[in-house]
């Protein structure tokens, strides 16, 4: 009978394409000791397979650096043009936000966080110190925590406005309607007068024309009155 054929075991120090981690790069990087039972061509295997590992985590980094340095510029680039369209809706509905101290996580204790109607939003810590600039010159997390939270309160005062002009839109259409009615009588009452006077011209017309015709119609000629004397 043969002999059984136990499992082979790994030689100490011997790398498998499974086992190359970092927790097996150490040894071989910096311990002189474990180099010894490694002969050259096991020690060449392993400087590729550790450099080639190493070389694919770089690459990894290099195409999310690509990624995120187009991200970045994009990031930063909405949010000023956000913060450019919220400066104009402020102005035209003339209005100011209040925004919860606990919204904008800050070192210092704030008391109050308001974006006014000129786009700058202000911190008010204790103690009276206040800091103020325009909110394009925030950085863009402060931007987004900012319009996650004035977001819904600006849907109310859009609402707001809106019913608003409703009102005077309405108003207006019925004003219109009554001003239109009014110079619709007034065009007819001129028309009328203008057709009266028509008539009137026209008999007086016809009155002077019969008139001067029997005033014409009464007269003898001169030739019939030397006759008669």
């Amino acid at each position: 009978m043969g002999k059984k054929r136990g499992k082979r075991k790994a030689k100490k120090g011997k790398f498998s394409k499974k086992s190359i981690d970092l927790e097996h790069f150490y040894p071989f990087l910096f311990g002189n000791q474990y180099l010894k039972t490694l002969d050259e061509k096991e020690v060449e295997k392993t400087r590729v397979e550790i450099e080639e590992k190493f070389l694919s985590s770089l690459k990894v980094i290099n195409e999310e650096n690509l990624q995120l340095s187009e991200f970045l510029i994009e990031d930063i680039k909405l949010a000023q043009e956000l913060c450019r369209l919220l400066k104009l809706i402020l102005k035209h509905l003339n209005i100011s936000f209040v925004i919860s101290p606990n919204a904008i996580p800050n070192l210092e204790k704030i008391d109050r966080i308001i974006l006014n109607k000129e786009g700058h939003l202000i911190f008010f810590y204790e103690k009276n110190k206040v800091n103020s600039k325009a909110l394009e010159e925030y950085p863009p997390e402060i931007v987004l925590m900012v319009f996650l939270n004035i977001i819904p309160q600006l849907g109310r005062t859009l609402k707001l406005y809106r019913k608003k002009v409703d009102m005077r839109v309405n108003f207006f259409e019925k004003i219109y309607r009554e001003l239109e009615n009014t110079n619709r009588a007034f065009a007819t009452s001129n028309k009328k007068s203008e057709e009266l006077l028509k008539v009137h011209v026209e008999e007086d017309g016809v009155k002077k024309a019969l008139f001067s015709k029997s005033k014409n119609y009464g007269r003898k000629p001169v030739s019939s009155r030397a006759k008669q004397m």
